[in-house]
């Protein structure tokens, strides 16, 4: 964001204004019944309230809503408690501006919301040992896993295959039952690397998560990993002697079904270790769009099927739509989604 952000200031400052502890308080629209009966809806601008107390009205010609989900919407008509109450209570991936505002600004308007209770979890939000209890968890990348970290459970084995889809994994990680101390209940895992994994990750990449975030410990050996996890030293390394096996000889794991391993990791220290933690991550809910972003509105018809109608001068981008992603969006998706609304 600092990068865009310095470009916008140094390369577009004649085209765009940004405007700081500014808040968007509401719509500017106008409506009108068609002669059919239809409602027909235009965006003329937006109101908005600056830091100083003023309020003050922008016109233009159309308004784009890229505000974002509502992964972290703590406020009393909170989006998260409306559509996913069972999740509320989840630590997040995402800062305190994920509170859905322009979800809430469009519903005003009788926008179509879909896919609103499809809430995301992401498997390994990275507990800080320092500060468990934080509701807001930096996230671990799937390719901590997809490099060829596993996941271990408090006995010392393994319980999933860790490149499943991010909700088998959260659910397995939750069907453990075990909480990290002081978190306030987060259930958890033991993310553990090994050098080959670390190297495949990045040596540097990793370098910031262990020692800039001190979110990794290291293990030298595996009766010093199994005094971490609080388990028998036989448990860990029975565990991790069967996935070298399996790892070498590249057979599907009959436990998990695992089938592709990303390097060969043994009982061999060192250990990297991690204590993730399933968060919400990102919300598929969002906005109606049409295929040229502009937002919908929904009305009631004889036909059984519904009719749609655009709100003229309003569009989405981003996570403040819904629709776009089914019922789990991929991790590459992210990136594709970047560039599409970019554009």
């Amino acid at each position: 964001m600092q990068t865009l952000e310095q470009h916008v200031r140094t390369k577009l400052a004649d085209r765009v204004t940004i405007m700081e502890n500014t808040t968007v308080t509401s719509l500017l629209s106008k409506s009108r019944v068609r002669h059919d009966g239809a409602k027909q809806v235009r965006v003329y601008g937006v109101e908005v309230l600056q830091e100083e107390g003023v309020v003050s009205r922008m016109l233009a010609d159309a308004v784009i809503l890229a505000t974002g989900g509502f992964s972290n919407d703590k406020t009393p008509n909170s989006l998260l408690q409306e559509f996913a109450p069972q999740l509320s209570g989840f630590p997040t991936t995402n800062g305190p501006w994920a509170t859905g505002d322009g979800v809430k600004l469009a519903r005003e308007l009788g926008v179509k919301l879909v896919d609103m209770e499809k809430v995301q979890l992401h498997p390994t939000g990275l507990i800080d040992p320092k500060d468990p209890a934080n509701p807001t968890k930096f996230l671990g990348p799937e390719a901590l896993r997809g490099s060829g970290g596993v996941l271990l459970n408090k006995k010392g084995e393994r319980f999933v295959n860790e490149l499943d889809l991010r909700s088998v994994v959260s659910n397995a990680i939750i069907a453990q039952g075990d909480e990290y101390p002081d978190s306030g209940g987060s259930k958890f895992a033991f993310c553990v690397l090994n050098d080959a994994a670390v190297k495949l990750f990045g040596v540097n990449s990793h370098g910031f998560y262990w020692k800039r975030r001190g979110l990794f410990v290291k293990a030298d050996t595996v009766e010093e990993l199994a005094t971490l996890i609080g388990c028998p030293v036989e448990n860990v390394r029975n565990t991790l002697s069967e996935y070298e096996q399996l790892s070498k000889e590249n057979r599907q794991c009959p436990k998990t079904r695992k089938v592709v391993y990303p390097c060969v990791l043994g009982p061999q220290g060192p250990f990297y270790v991690a204590f993730v933690t399933p968060s919400i991550h990102y919300t598929m809910g969002g906005c109606l769009i049409s295929p040229s972003a502009e937002m919908q509105l929904e009305e009631t018809t004889t036909s059984p099927f519904g009719h749609r109608r655009p709100i003229f001068g309003l569009f989405g981008a981003g996570e403040v739509t819904g629709g776009v992603h089914g019922g789990n969006r991929l991790g590459g998706n992210s990136l594709l989604e970047c560039v599409v609304f970019g554009r």
